[in-house]
């Protein structure tokens, strides 16, 4: 990936890393979903509830106590419950590629680098929830279910996490790092571009919730 160097702050440099990964994957959610209307909304917390809860379950079972971020897919569920949607199934497990996978058992690095894309999705949650309040007040529309986007728990554990993130890294953990954060960039695209209406295409316009 290019970023198998020492850093002095592994924030910035897992930023860097997945900058393209991450734009595809925001673009690509928009494209299959939004959150222009109830229906596009409910399809948005499908794709999310799905493709989230194997990362979910991969950091139950892999990560310190300190680098696994508070469960979402729970509150995903029942703001689809209350729209009178359905609960989606799972979407394939999610792992570690092969190569960063080798190790009798997964890095403090690699732990960190997945609760990162997670907890940092909190941020741009907080600009999708900002949109669907005005949508609802231009509208003068009741607001939708907003436990996920407005979940105060994860913001919390990305505060904490920050901390450790801007620290420095040698070579070994920025590359387990990057390739953890970007297997679960990549899980999130392949779940989404699968779905009916996520043929892949991005909108040239679509606007970025860039991960911090």
């Amino acid at each position: 990936m290019g970023y198998a160097k020492p850093t002095d702050n592994l924030r910035h440099t897992l930023r860097g890393a997945t900058a393209s990964a991450h734009d595809l994957l925001d673009g690509t959610m928009r494209a299959a979903a939004g959150w222009a209307s109830r229906d596009d909304y409910a399809r948005f917390l499908s794709l999310q509830y799905a493709a989230r809860l194997p990362v979910e379950a991969w950091l139950a079972d892999n990560a310190p106590a300190d680098l696994n971020p508070p469960a979402q897919a729970s509150l995903i569920a029942q703001d689809l419950v209350e729209l009178g949607e359905p609960v989606p199934a799972s979407a394939s497990p999610f792992d570690l590629p092969v190569p960063a996978a080798e190790a009798a058992e997964v890095t403090r690095a690699e732990a960190l680098g997945a609760a990162w894309v997670l907890a940092g999705s909190s941020l741009g949650n907080r600009a999708i929830l900002a949109e669907v309040r005005r949508a609802a007040e231009q509208n003068a529309q009741p607001l939708w279910p907003t436990r996920f986007l407005s979940d105060a728990a994860m913001l919390d554990f990305w505060k904490g996490l920050r901390t450790q993130l801007e620290g420095s890294a040698d070579i070994e953990d920025v590359e387990r790092a990057t390739c953890a954060a970007a297997a679960v960039f990549e899980h999130f695209i392949a779940h989404a571009q699968a779905s009916p209406d996520g043929s892949g295409g991005v909108p040239e316009a679509a606007q970025t919730h860039r991960a911090p």
